[in-house]
C-alpha cells in the first residue's frame, strides 16, 4: 500500500525539523526527500510555519496517547507519577530532539499564533490533570487547599525538561532518576 502523500510529507518534515531545525529546514527540502514535487508540499501546507506547526501537533499527539495509556488504571499518586515520568522519559529516548522540537519550538516559531501556544500549553494540561487528582482530597478525606494547576504543571514539565537533560548529560540511572522525580514531585505536592 502506497504512503499517501500528506503522510510521507510528515515523515520527512518530522525528520528534517528534528535534524536540522526549524530554520534550516526548507519546504524544498520538505518535498525532496518525501519524493514529491515542491507544489505538493504547498498543496498540504500554507508555508513552512503550518508544516512545522503540524508537525509539532503530530509528535505531541503520540506523547499525549503513550502518557494516557500507561496512566490507564493506575492508582496511587506515586504511581502515577513514575508512569508520567517514565512516559516522557522513555519518549524523549525513543525519539531524540522530539521534545525539544515539538514542545517548547513552536512559540518560538509562531510567537503570534494561538495554535502554537495551544500546543504549548497542552503536555501541562494534562500533566494537570493528575494533579487535580492527586490534590483533591488529603489523607483524613478533606478538601486540599486550592493551587493554581495550570502554574504547578508547566513547572513541572520545565522540571521535567531539565531533569531529563541533566540526566542525559550525567548519563544517570533512568529508574532512579524517575524514582527521585516521582517522590520529590508527590511530596512537593503534600502527598506522602
Amino acid at each position: 500500500m502506497k504512503v499517501a502523500t500528506l503522510d510521507r510529507l510528515r515523515l520527512a518534515a518530522r525528520e528534517l525539523f528534528v535534524e536540522l531545525g526549524y530554520h534550516e529546514t526548507r519546504p524544498q527540502d520538505v518535498a525532496r526527500l518525501a519524493g514529491v514535487a515542491n507544489g505538493t508540499f504547498y498543496l498540504h501546507f500554507a508555508d513552512k510555519q503550518q508544516a512545522f506547526l503540524d508537525f509539532a501537533e503530530q509528535a505531541q499527539n503520540e506523547l499525549l496517547e503513550v502518557m494516557s495509556d500507561r496512566l490507564q488504571e493506575i492508582s496511587g499518586s506515586r504511581a502515577r507519577w513514575r508512569v508520567t515520568c517514565g512516559a516522557v522519559v522513555d519518549f524523549g529516548a525513543e525519539h531524540p530532539g522530539l521534545l525539544q522540537a515539538a514542545f517548547l519550538d513552536p512559540v518560538f516559531i509562531a510567537p503570534r499564533d494561538d495554535n502554537a501556544w495551544r500546543m504549548y500549553d497542552r503536555l501541562g494540561h494534562l500533566v494537570s490533570i493528575t494533579v487535580r487528582n492527586d490534590r483533591s482530597t488529603d489523607s483524613t478525606g478533606d478538601q486540599q487547599d486550592e493551587f493554581d494547576f495550570e502554574l504547578i504543571s508547566h513547572g513541572l514539565c520545565g522540571l521535567l525538561r531539565h531533569a531529563m537533560i541533566y540526566a542525559s548529560r550525567r548519563d544517570l540511572n533512568r529508574e532512579k532518576m524517575i524514582e527521585d522525580l516521582s517522590m520529590f514531585i508527590d511530596r512537593g505536592l503534600g502527598n506522602r
